[in-house]
């Protein structure tokens, strides 16, 4: 295992965002863009911006967008959350 694999697996909430949720919203292919990456990656970090807030709270995007692509939340910081799958689904 290389150094810096060690580094991420001690400290997931430093990686940077696969993706964003922009003015737009959840939208169909963006959950087929998270879709995708689960099942590539196993999980998806995704940071959402002020502009794609809009009436919601972050902790309704995450679980929205969980609920539509079958994941789970792991973990929400402020507008950023992480979702994870098993690549095996």
């Amino acid at each position: 295992m290389s150094a810096a694999s060690r580094r991420k697996r001690r400290n997931p909430s430093a990686e940077l965002a696969t993706v964003r949720v922009g003015k737009k919203g959840i939208t169909a292919p963006f959950i087929e863009e998270v879709s995708k990456n689960l099942k590539k990656r196993g999980k998806v970090r995704v940071k959402i911006l002020k502009t794609g807030l809009g009436d919601h709270t972050a902790k309704e995007i995450a679980e929205n967008l969980a609920e539509a692509t079958g994941s789970t939340v792991v973990q929400l910081r402020g507008h950023t959350f992480t979702l994870r799958k098993s690549k095996k689904s």
